[in-house]
């Protein structure tokens, strides 16, 4: 249970978090729980949708950053964001099984990719 009270749906978040939230329903088919607590502040949660925005915008391409994110998270022991980022890694990067594993010990199926996760400096 969680200490900060977070609103279970949609229409329990305030008012101006809500279209927020609906995006992010139609976008994903769910709300992450970070997104249902962040959105006690409709601008705390304008903030981090605009940073996740932006940052979306950069140079590396989706698969990238879900494999940079799922060697992560197995670093960090968050079972939570593994979670997240299976999906999300699965669904928008299209990244499968045998990759997401890899990417989970730090390396890839993908030649270039793999390479890049072993050249010096990394």
């Amino acid at each position: 249970m969680s200490r900060i009270p977070t609103p279970a749906t949609i229409d329990e978040a305030s008012e101006t978090s809500r279209p927020i939230l609906d995006t992010i329903q139609k976008q994903i088919g769910s709300v992450p729980n970070i997104f249902q607590l962040v959105s006690n502040s409709s601008t705390a949660l304008t903030g981090l949708t605009s940073l996740q925005s932006a940052l979306g915008k950069g140079k590396l391409p989706p698969a990238t950053r879900e494999r940079i994110a799922l060697a992560m998270t197995e670093a960090n022991g968050c079972d939570y964001c593994l979670s997240a980022h299976t999906f999300t890694g699965t669904k928008f990067a299209k990244l499968d099984g045998s990759e997401i594993a890899a990417n989970r010990s730090g390396t890839s199926n993908d030649p270039k990719a793999a390479a890049e996760s072993n050249s010096p400096g990394h």
